[in-house]
């Protein structure tokens, strides 16, 4: 009777350990994520593409918007939100998500801050846009964790601003003759997840998109054309200064409605 007691107590001990592996206990002083949290991902992801362009301006040594400048006040800019995000103490999947971004980003920082070069230009486009790849899950996941109905318009609102960042790169690097030849699919590949974002947003319920905000976006989406037909323009001819001239535009319009959106959902 003893034994078949201890035989069954032992069973008993390993079914638990078997389930909190399985399902490991809900740690309670874990943060939800908020609004500001998304915001700040939000932005991060913008910041990704953003940086790349400044880095072939400097490469190409257009000084035009100082983009030597924007790029340390950018990189700066990152490194403060992902030291906050890491500050809040979210879930243990999220916070091992945000120190998977960080080590992506200590590792892209390093070159972007370096000598600029059209040799090693490609490469670090391939890592910045591993880096993008992972802001963008994160920033799903950190509003999902919020719970907070209407932030999933947010994280695509960054993205409509990541996209066309991602465009003005694209365009740089060709400007700089360092695009490969799949340079027009590439172009045409961002065009259209631009526009279906865009519809996506445009459809949303106006108790999560504004029609304030719809407005805006129609407004920003007019610049993105600009840009557009000049990326997919095969003239020849390129531009820089007119790029960072309409990309600035789009990425400071777009901010204003992040503001806008966070302010109507929170």
């Amino acid at each position: 009777m003893k034994q078949h007691f201890s035989g069954v107590l032992n069973g008993l001990v390993g079914l638990v350990l078997a389930l909190q592996v399985m399902y490991p206990a809900h740690d309670v002083s874990a943060m939800t994520a908020s609004a500001q949290d998304v915001h700040e991902i939000a932005d991060i992801c913008m910041y990704s593409q953003r940086i790349l362009k400044d880095y072939a301006l400097i490469g190409m040594k257009v000084t035009y918007h100082n983009p030597a400048a924007d790029l340390i006040k950018n990189t700066n800019v990152i490194d403060q939100y992902i030291t906050n995000l890491k500050s809040r103490h979210l879930k243990k999947i999220l916070d091992d998500e945000i120190h998977e971004l960080e080590n992506i980003w200590k590792k892209v920082k390093s070159k972007l801050l370096a000598n600029p070069t059209q040799k090693h230009m490609a490469q670090l486009r391939k890592e910045v846009e591993t880096f993008s790849r992972r802001c963008e899950k994160l920033a799903e996941d950190l509003a999902e964790d919020s719970q907070i109905e209407g932030e999933h318009n947010m994280v695509l609102i960054a993205e409509l601003g990541m996209e066309s960042q991602r465009l003005a790169a694209l365009y740089m690097m060709k400007s700089w003759d360092v695009a490969d030849d799949n340079y027009y699919k590439e172009v045409q590949k961002i065009v259209n997840e631009y526009e279906n974002i865009y519809h996506e947003l445009m459809k949303a319920n106006e108790k999560f998109v504004s029609p304030e905000i719809k407005t805006k976006l129609k407004a920003t989406k007019k610049y993105f054309q600009v840009f557009e037909f000049m990326a997919a323009s095969e003239s020849g001819r390129f531009v820089p200064t007119m790029a960072e001239k309409n990309a600035s535009k789009i990425f400071h319009e777009i901010r204003k409605i992040l503001k806008l959106e966070q302010e109507l959902i929170e």
